[in-house]
């Protein structure tokens, strides 16, 4: 294959050079007076210089040729220069070095003997040159693709990889690398992080894009429910009673006297009414007081009822009844008082008439004493009175001294004695 070497030339129509700094464009300015660089209109590094009525940019040649009007353009070597016959131009947009070869099916110095088109191999990375008349073709491997071959196909221009993954190109095929989360060829299945099944103590395993959640069940805590919550750990037990941590809940075993989930209920004990007989309950911890003051009982309900009559208040031998929060005294005839403690005088009325004289019953020193009294003392027979009547007067002896019916001689007076 005969080349052809060149390297164009800096000004346009002007011959190559080595030593090229820059390309020259002209244009136009429609800025008024002011000069037409004042717009900076030159890209890619180019020069500006003012010319009347517009400006020149030098475009720059290095590392990469611009050309246009503002060194807009990368430049074409080939474009600018037609190979000769049978030659086909071969250069890098932005270089200025291009060649001529022979086109396929030709060769020798001028391009000008008719050759094999493929003998020169011209069919790049493995592809299979087919010659055709006066020309040829080529049959590229899979993953590549221009008339020679020459480009490798970007598999990954279809994104073929999915969920945010990366693709990587290669001949004939792509990689992904999947986002943390997916797998597959193509990063298209979604890693079930709960496949493994992390959430213990029965917690519910949710798969989230990358990571997992668990919903612990009550009683548990944890990234993966394993820890157990400690529901004493708040103290939720009152008036010192004792708490069980159990699974999701706790327990409170009380102390004597108080009730309640957590024991916070001091317990009635007067709600049962324990006090008899009107007596005032008093609530204690665990306990109650019974008040038995002025109900007449005693006892720790007040259930006993109290003796008034124990300490023998009934005076005279008396009888004693109880009461309630008192006694009564039944007094024998001829006594009287609360206590039967006062002795009736039947002689304070006078009953015995004619100056007869009175005595008592009651009066215990009669007895024993004088022949018309018993010799013993009996409270049976204490009521009433006795006349001694005068002489010559008798009657009833309790009552009065009448007329005398017969009179009995005693040993100073004479006693009536009636019929």
């Amino acid at each position: 294959m005969y080349l052809v070497l060149g390297r164009a030339a800096p000004f346009l129509g002007l011959p190559a050079r080595t030593n090229t700094r820059s390309l020259f464009s002209t244009g136009t300015s429609c800025s008024g007076t002011d000069g037409g660089c004042s717009s900076s209109p030159c890209e890619n590094g180019g020069s500006c210089r003012d010319l009347a009525g517009g400006y020149q940019c030098a475009c720059p040649t290095e590392p990469l040729a611009y050309t246009g009007t503002n060194c807009e353009l990368l430049y074409d070597a080939c474009a600018s220069h037609p190979c000769p016959a049978h030659r086909i131009c071969r250069g890098t947009l932005g270089l200025l070095e291009y060649e001529c070869v022979c086109r396929p099916g030709f060769a020798g110095t001028d391009c000008n003997t008719e050759s094999s088109v493929c003998s020169s191999r011209p069919c790049l990375n493995n592809g299979t040159c087919v010659e055709g008349p006066g020309d040829y073709s080529c049959i590229c491997q899979p993953g590549f693709s221009g008339a020679l071959c020459r480009d490798n196909i970007d598999e990954c221009a279809s994104s073929p990889c999915q969920n945010g993954a990366i693709c990587r190109d290669r001949v004939n095929e792509y990689s992904c690398f999947c986002v943390p989360g997916f797998q597959g060829y193509n990063c298209e299945i979604d890693i079930n992080e709960c496949a493994s099944r992390p959430c213990k103590n029965n917690g519910t395993c949710l798969n989230e894009m990358d990571h997992y959640l668990c919903q612990c069940v009550p009683g548990y805590t944890g990234v993966n429910c394993d820890a157990e919550i400690d529901e004493c750990e708040s103290e939720p037990c009152q008036n010192g009673a004792l708490c069980s941590d159990h699974v999701g809940f706790y327990s409170c075993a009380c102390a004597a006297g108080y009730q309640g989930v957590q024991c916070e209920e001091d317990i009635d004990e007067c709600a049962s009414q324990p006090c008899e007989h009107n007596g005032t309950c008093h609530d204690l911890i665990n306990g109650y007081r019974c008040d038995c003051s002025d109900t007449g009982f005693e006892g720790d309900h007040c259930e006993v009822d109290i003796l008034e009559c124990a300490s023998g208040p009934c005076l005279n031998s008396a009888t004693c009844v109880e009461g309630i929060k008192n006694y009564n005294c039944a007094c024998w005839p001829g006594y009287t008082g609360q206590r039967c403690e006062e002795d009736v005088d039947e002689c304070a009325a006078g009953p015995c008439h004619n100056g007869g004289l009175c005595f008592e019953r009651s009066n215990q020193a009669y007895y024993g004493a004088r022949p018309d009294f018993p010799s013993e003392f009996s409270y049976s027979q204490a009521a009433g009175f006795l006349c001694w009547c005068q002489p010559g007067f008798a009657g009833e002896l309790h009552i009065k001294c009448p007329i005398c019916l017969h009179l009995m001689k005693t040993v100073q007076l004479e006693v009536a004695i009636c019929a």
